[in-house]
């Protein structure tokens, strides 16, 4: 098997920039949810209160990131260095983050037809993955839980084959996409996976909420939970819900690049 594709979400929520080769770091793929969208009481805001936010595209600019609506378009910087840490709150965590004010926030703040503001997450932040499922050194950033999301094109033809309306890959949000896999749903038994040389650890399989039952373009809902319920038709469903993919903590830093072979180790 192979990694088929590649993806990072600069901002939390708003849309994927695709790649040829990523950088692997402790807290994921360089450049993946290090920006988040926050409201006037500093929690975090996403597609499943605001799915209008879906409308937003991001692609890369040789300044940052460039994100593009209906409403007009603004610059993201990749990254920042210095500001004014603020408590900013992601599910049950509370972390500093710099906030910023500029023609980015004022663009999500139209989309989502409210006051909204954008955070960057410093390296000298640490937000740990949950202990129940990590080393006291995992860290991420600000992706729900865990710093990479590994999902498989077997599992998706598996899952459209038994849908009316197939779906794409992009409504599961993943970093990393492996192609030839030997069976749909394999993924749920494996425990470390290797690509590119680095080890990443699959603590347990990606719960789904609401996003899923969205178009990625629009973030318009689908009639009915048709993904959730096919996946529970299928067997892909615990105490936690309707799942799909694996969660990922990387155990090594490096390089992964579209066409790297993956296998599993260990």
């Amino acid at each position: 098997m192979h990694i088929s594709a590649l993806a990072i979400y600069p901002v939390k929520s708003l849309g994927p920039v695709m790649l040829q080769e990523a950088e692997v770091t402790p807290r994921g793929l360089a450049g993946d949810r290090r920006w988040m969208i926050i409201d006037a009481q500093g929690r975090f805001v996403t597609r499943r209160e605001v799915p209008a936010l879906a409308r937003i595209a991001v692609s890369l600019d040789e300044d940052g990131f460039l994100l593009r609506a209906s409403e007009g378009e603004a610059l993201l910087p990749a990254t920042l260095s210095d500001g004014a840490l603020t408590p900013v709150t992601v599910w049950r965590d509370t972390v500093g983050a710099y906030v910023v004010k500029n023609e980015a926030c004022r663009l999500v703040s139209d989309v989502a037809d409210q006051p909204l503001r954008l955070v960057y997450m410093p390296e000298t932040t640490h937000r740990a993955v949950n202990r129940a499922y990590s080393n006291a050194r995992d860290v991420v950033s600000f992706a729900d839980g865990f710093p990479i999301l590994v999902t498989s094109e077997d599992s998706l033809a598996a899952l459209n084959a038994v849908l009316d309306t197939p779906v794409e890959m992009e409504r599961f949000r993943p970093n990393i996409v492996l192609s030839g896999v030997e069976n749909a749903w394999a993924e749920r038994g494996w425990r470390v996976l290797e690509v590119g040389g680095i080890l990443l650890r699959l603590p347990k399989p990606c719960s789904r909420c609401i996003v899923v039952t969205q178009q990625p373009e629009t973030g318009a809902r689908q009639e009915g939970n048709a993904v959730p319920m096919a996946l529970r038709r299928l067997g892909q469903f615990n105490s936690e819900g309707a799942l799909f993919g694996m969660n990922a903590v990387p155990e090594g830093v490096g390089r992964v690049a579209v066409g790297d072979l993956a296998s599993l180790s260990g």
